[in-house]
């Protein structure tokens, strides 16, 4: 089965396209707020667990500690469960946080398609199904927390031709599906390998792309989009570029990239003028036994230290946060 969807949102931006900047660069932290599940098992409508919520807390702490606004991108678990939406609302309310979409379609309602790899994909589902579940989700959200809400990530990032116009007719304003630099085609999704890593207005709509940000470091720097997608594709491939410092890969997140790594990822992005750095992890990374990335207390100690000192370095280059409502202003001229 092949997956030929995922060319709309993602067509390339005009060379010419004009686009409003803010005067320095800055960075936000987008947060995949969802339930747990066994990421080594087939997905499941009912095995999945939201354990973890009370451990936003304390990363919502560190953010308010470091003057940041971080995006919570909530899906239908999230929702529907009165301890998240209490505690998130908590955030919006005292205006330290922003509260955001998130479609997971196979714990997500109307149920009617085969829960599968492919379908996992909301790109790939019918596109009145794909929009019957984001607008389910979006009402919900805007009735739980009293907002309209403004951002959407798709859910394993797949979004795709029929995407666009839906979050248009709900007015969303941004969209962050965007995994700069990663192609998820293997696996019946989406490929971002060749996208910008900068905002641009996704062609004709009215919809902002904010990618999350994943840059190329190593000496074939400049080459390295060819290389590194069209010829070197395997994982071994990739990982003797990396170990010979020809070419890297790196995401802006704590989930599997090294502290060392990542700052050389925002310090290359800010060689390469990236205007927002948008950083970012899953929710259920906040306690131990969730994620691949945060196994033990040691681990999750470790992430902290991770965005402990991630702060500091972008603070030590006078990067500073963009609120979500920054960002609209800036953008949208309100």
């Amino acid at each position: 089965m092949t997956n030929n969807k995922q060319i709309g949102l993602l067509r390339k931006p005009s060379i010419n396209q004009n686009i409003v900047k803010f005067p320095e660069p800055r960075y936000i932290v987008t947060v995949d707020t969802e339930e747990e599940f066994d990421w080594n098992k087939p997905f499941s409508r009912a095995e999945h667990g939201l354990d973890h919520i009370p451990a936003i807390d304390r990363f919502q702490k560190l953010c308010n500690k470091n003057n940041l606004k971080p995006i919570y991108l909530v899906d239908y678990p999230i929702v529907t469960n009165p301890q998240a939406v209490e505690l998130l609302k908590q955030y919006c309310n005292a205006g330290s946080a922003n509260v955001g979409i998130q479609l997971h379609p196979w714990v997500n309602p109307p149920f009617n398609e085969d829960v599968t790899n492919y379908n996992s994909y909301s790109c790939n589902l019918p596109a009145d199904l794909e929009r019957s579940k984001l607008s389910n989700l979006c009402n919900l959200i805007a009735q739980k927390f009293n907002i309209n809400p403004s951002i959407y990530r798709a859910g394993r990032y797949g979004a795709g031709t029929n995407t666009v116009s839906i979050l248009n007719d709900l007015g969303v304003k941004i969209d962050t599906s965007v995994r700069s630099r990663f192609s998820y085609t293997p696996q019946y999704g989406p490929d971002f390998s060749k996208y910008p890593i900068n905002p641009y207005w996704i062609t004709d709509s009215k919809l902002l792309e904010l990618p999350v940000t994943s840059v190329f470091t190593g000496l074939l720097g400049n080459f390295s989009d060819i290389i590194f997608n069209d010829i070197f594709e395997s994982k071994i491939a990739r990982s003797l570029l990396s170990r010979t410092n020809l070419i890297e890969r790196i995401a802006l997140t704590p989930e599997g990239t090294p502290l060392n790594k990542a700052i050389d990822g925002v310090n290359r992005a800010l060689q390469e003028d990236v205007q927002i750095l948008n950083f970012s992890f899953h929710s259920p990374s906040l306690a131990t036994g969730y994620t691949p990335y945060v196994r033990t207390e040691e681990d999750l100690q470790n992430f902290y230290l991770w965005w402990e000192n991630m702060f500091a370095h972008l603070a030590s280059k006078r990067v500073k946060a963009a609120s979500l409502d920054e960002i609209i202003a800036l953008y949208y001229g309100k």
